[in-house]
């Protein structure tokens, strides 16, 4: 016990407070980092304190390290290696650029955040560890003249180390009394105990005159009246002898108790129990995870999208790229085409209950999905597929598309709302069905598909316009059309398990080819025209549609659902 309170103390001291000596970032660094599972102590904080001798105002942030790893990679950062109190900390320089992709005091993925000429941040050591960052808080800026130093609180180890130093003694007297009783307590061979001789004489075998008056004394003994010797006999049947004597049950009981007492406070003073006081402790270094959207940020998501999207497409869809990607952003910039040429006006749906769901992931890129019922119409509930490359970036919308709210699976999360990824089978599934649908737009058949619903919604819509160009009546040489699954994303990579199956989403693209006899103009109607490339002559014209559709999987059943298709762009052959 005395072993384990000298080196409790020869870590931590004898103050509430042990620190580590300051240190200098090194010239030309934009970042310090440090990951707070390396610390190796428990039951207790730890303040990061650091200055400018320049006066440069100071960023102090913590985060998933899955966010710090992807803004700083590649940048010129000071990392923190070892922490060991009360010694100075190992760090190294990592040269790289003077400053990460995006400014990092903007990040939304920031745990916390503060800033000031001197900042502090005190993380708890028996927490999640996270990864906290200093930086500089100006652009431009780097850490030059920057003094960094660590504090751990240890109030209670000195008082408990105290305590076991009394206590130790205690025990030891403890101990040196029930030896000492122990010892004189020992069972021992019984004493010898002599048998009296008796004296007086009794009838029986033996009895009879002795040597009194009237007999000679010198006469010669006979065996009868003979006495017997007076040494010890065995007696078989007459006198028992003493059991030997019990040890004392009582002493037995205190003394395993004294020894489990002490048993018991050296684990307490070796950090074997969660005391309330800074333990020792091994790190437990593994890699960041993280999910995509953590509670609360699905909302905030959803409304500054639609937010965003409602500024871009009343100033003519300016920056539409920063909130939308491919295949998404084809299909809006033709409806933007095809309103401004009927004089209407878009606007983004208003969304009054939003969930968002995704796996976790240790690097990026990272994808998740969102639902939103719009405001208006509860029947229809809005799938998006977003992506972000990076930390550095914003998210963006890839694909969306409508189902009935009825069928709105539901999302089952894990105690850090991440949502497992659909099953291996499905993903095959997702292949199959993307050429099924493409065939079918092709031919009309879908006898053979593994997925119900594609003879309605906008599967079915589609079918009819093509049937209207192929009519009699249309007054067309001939129209053919070519369809192929969407290949720009991988859809098959992204899919979500349900309550009950799985969900993902897919698109197909097609190609119209119609002939024009010669003798006639070229009229396909507004939409066609509004999205023309070209204004070329020619009897030939090629347009360009896009199918997005949701595919579900409840129990064995697969359903694909499309609410609409869009025409993208024609041009003139």
């Amino acid at each position: 016990m005395a072993v384990l309170v000298i080196s409790a103390l020869s870590v931590v001291g004898t103050d509430e407070v042990t620190e580590t000596k300051d240190f200098t970032v090194k010239d030309g660094a934009h970042a310090v980092v440090l990951d707070e599972a390396i610390v190796p102590y428990s039951g207790t904080n730890v303040t990061v304190e650091a200055a400018n001798a320049d006066g440069k105002k100071l960023f102090v942030g913590t985060a998933n390290g899955v966010d710090t790893d992807s803004i700083l990679d590649g940048v010129a950062q000071e990392q923190i290696s070892t922490v060991e109190f009360p010694n100075t900390v190992e760090h190294r320089f990592i040269p790289g650029d003077d400053a990460p992709e995006a400014t990092l005091t903007d990040r939304d993925w920031w745990i916390s955040k503060d800033t000031g000429e001197k900042v502090a941040k005190t993380f708890d050591l028996d927490a999640d560890p996270q990864v906290l960052v200093i930086a500089a808080a100006d652009e431009g800026e780097n850490l030059d003249g920057t003094t960094v130093s660590l504090k751990m609180r240890v109030e209670g180890v000195l008082a408990l180390s105290l305590v076991g130093i009394a206590l130790g003694i205690i025990l030891a007297g403890f101990g040196a009394y029930f030896f000492l009783r122990w010892f004189n307590g020992r069972i021992r061979p019984e004493k010898k105990r002599s048998v009296a001789r008796k004296t007086g004489r009794g009838p029986g075998p033996g009895a009879g005159p002795g040597p009194g008056a009237g007999t000679d004394p010198h006469a010669p003994m006979t065996n009868t009246g003979r006495v017997r010797s007076s040494r010890l006999v065995k007696n078989p049947g007459g006198a028992t002898t003493q059991p030997p004597r019990r040890p004392n049950s009582r002493g037995g009981r205190s003394l395993r108790i004294v020894t489990a007492a002490s048993l018991t406070t050296g684990l307490a003073l070796s950090g074997c129990t969660a005391l309330p006081v800074a333990q020792p402790h091994s790190p437990d270094i593994t890699p960041y995870e993280r999910s995509a959207m953590r509670p609360g940020e699905a909302g905030e998501f959803m409304t500054a999208y639609t937010e965003s999207l409602d500024e871009i497409l009343n100033d003519g869809g300016n920056d539409l790229e920063k909130i939308q990607g491919e295949p998404l952003i084809d299909r809006t910039r033709a409806q933007m085409q095809i309103a401004k040429k009927a004089k209407q006006k878009l606007r983004a749906p208003n969304f009054s209950e939003v969930v968002a769901g995704s796996p976790s992931f240790t690097e990026y890129p990272m994808w998740f999905y969102a639902f939103g019922t719009t405001k208006g119409d509860a029947k229809l509930t809005q799938v998006q597929l977003a992506t972000r490359e990076s930390a550095s970036t914003e998210p963006i919308v890839r694909t969306a598309s409508y189902i009935p709210s009825d069928q709105m699976p539901t999302l089952m999360a894990d105690g850090n709302g991440a949502v497992k990824p659909g099953p291996e089978e499905f993903d095959k599934e997702m292949t199959t069905t993307a050429d099924q649908v493409s065939k079918f737009l092709v031919d009309g058949k879908a006898d053979a598909a593994d997925a119900d619903g594609l003879k309605e919604g906008g599967f079915k819509d589609f079918r009819g316009y093509l049937g209207d160009l192929r009519g009699k009546d249309s007054g067309f040489d001939k129209v053919d059309i070519s369809c192929k699954p969407y290949e720009k994303l991988d859809f098959t990579s992204m899919t979500l398990s349900t309550e009950h199956g799985a969900i993902g989403m897919g698109e197909v693209r097609c190609t119209l080819t119609i002939e024009v006899p010669d003798d006639y103009s070229v009229d396909l109607g507004d939409t066609i025209e509004a999205v023309k490339t070209n204004d070329k002559d020619g009897n030939t014209v090629k347009v360009d549609t896009a199918h997005p559709y949701v595919l579900m999987k409840t129990g064995d059943e697969l359903s694909a659902v499309a609410t609409d298709w869009n025409v993208l762009s024609s041009r003139i052959e």
